[in-house]
């Protein structure tokens, strides 16, 4: 992800990137004491048990943060989460299947299914590195978790490999979410229900469509998706909190309510 956010920003007019490689994009950082004085802003990409150690520094100078999800494992959550100058990488709410959705949609009914094949190098289970997206898009679009059940597999002796998740919200939502690091192909699809309407969004594939009730035939019908990037949403939404001309997008408080929720799962998993 820190090569990604990388080449996006590096053909942007209104960001100068510090340290570059002579291919344009950063390498290697330096010790964080080592940055220029004059740093607005800072994308930390490393693995998230390292997210605390090399984001409070920067945080602490008053440099606004962009922390990768999740946006820390244990203690460290408690210690990011009382800085109002950071964004939560969740990149998700910004991809634009999920805006097919109206605002103000009051989903009765998720499905979410996340896969990956093996291969993924990361420092967390699969509840914290992929099932972490769905879980905070249910928070964002249903409300608070009132109950958790799971069952997960350690496929490889490495932690949480795959997991099934059901969870019931506040507002009555009931959602089901799976996700999994050893599928054969990769998947990254939700299925919406509310009062009006059946979702289908693709995230992968950036599409969606619509099922009306009452309908009749009850036919599908296609719905445009906006022509953008994700990366490069959540990239001018974070720099224009940066400026100061809108709030924080993610904030350290949703990114920490994410967290919770996946260490609920993985102890509900762990309960089996």
């Amino acid at each position: 992800m820190g090569r990604i956010h990388a080449e996006k920003l590096v053909g942007r007019e209104d960001v100068e990137l510090c340290v570059l490689d002579p291919a344009g994009v950063p390498e290697h950082l330096p010790a964080v004491d080592a940055l220029p004085a004059r740093l607005d802003a800072a994308i930390i990409a490393v693995p998230a048990r390292s997210h605390a150690d090399v984001a409070l520094p920067l945080l602490r100078r008053g440099v606004a943060c962009l922390i990768e999800k999740p946006l820390a494992v244990g203690e460290d959550v408690a210690l990011l989460e009382r800085f109002d100058r950071l964004t939560v990488g969740h990149i998700e709410r910004f991809n634009p299947a999920l805006a097919a959705l109206p605002d103000g949609v009051v989903p009765r009914f998720i499905r979410s299914e996340r896969l990956a094949s093996p291969g993924r190098r990361t420092d967390v289970d699969v509840v914290m590195d992929l099932m972490i997206h769905d879980l905070d898009l249910v928070l964002h679009l249903a409300g608070e978790v009132v109950e958790v059940r799971a069952i997960g597999l350690d496929a490889r002796g490495k932690g949480i490999d795959a997991a099934e998740v059901w969870l019931e919200t506040e507002t009555g939502c009931v959602a089901t979410v799976t996700a999994s690091r050893v599928s054969r192909s990769g998947a990254r699809t939700m299925r919406v229900v509310d009062e009006a309407a059946y979702w289908s969004l693709d995230l992968g594939s950036k599409a969606a469509g619509r099922v009306p009730w009452r309908a009749g035939d009850l036919a599908a019908e296609a719905v445009d998706v906006p022509d953008s990037d994700a990366v490069e949403a959540l990239h001018d939404a974070f720099l224009g909190a940066v400026r100061g001309e809108r709030p924080f997008p993610v904030p350290a408080a949703d990114g920490a309510r994410a967290v919770r929720l996946a260490e609920r799962v993985l102890a509900a998993i762990a309960d089996r």
